[in-house]
């Protein structure tokens, strides 16, 4: 997305307002070129909150809620949606047969790495955009102000 083409300054701009302003950004870029792929039933929120967490393996529902930090019924919604879609599917716990599974299909392994080389796309562009030293700058001081609130498997 081109800037528009009257900028506010951002110096009058509070932090909080430009980083939402930034995430935004990034989720509309984002929802747009999943949207024009072959895996349009996708949004940032499936890849956010349920397929991130399970290129590891297989995990209970549960646990997936109590790594994304949203409920357990917009997961349940999102698992559904996923499998509805052959991105993942159900399978017993060998531990607790009360249990279910959630793991990832071809097809939701095949969506983990587009969702990877979108992230990596968009932040080549932006830093086409801003330049290699202020997307560094950037990167180091946003790890800084987040460190104590970095979601689990980023790094």
């Amino acid at each position: 997305m081109s800037p528009p083409a009257h900028p506010t300054q951002p110096k009058s701009v509070p932090v909080a307002a430009l980083l939402g302003a930034a995430k935004e950004a990034f989720g509309a870029e984002f929802d747009a070129r999943i949207k024009a792929s072959a895996m349009s039933t996708l949004s940032l929120a499936h890849a956010h909150n349920v397929l991130r967490h399970l290129g590891n393996g297989p995990l209970r529902a549960s646990a997936i809620v109590g790594q994304c930090g949203v409920t357990k019924q917009a997961v349940s919604q999102q698992i559904a949606h996923l499998q509805r879609n052959g991105y993942v599917r159900t399978l017993p716990d060998p531990d607790d047969q009360r249990a279910r599974l959630i793991e990832l299909t071809e097809c939701g392994h095949a969506a983990q790495l587009l969702v990877k080389q979108l992230f990596a796309d968009i932040e080549r562009e932006w830093t086409e955009r801003i330049g290699k030293q202020q997307m560094a700058t950037l990167r180091e001081a946003l790890a800084v102000i987040g460190a104590d609130h970095m979601p689990e498997g980023c790094g």
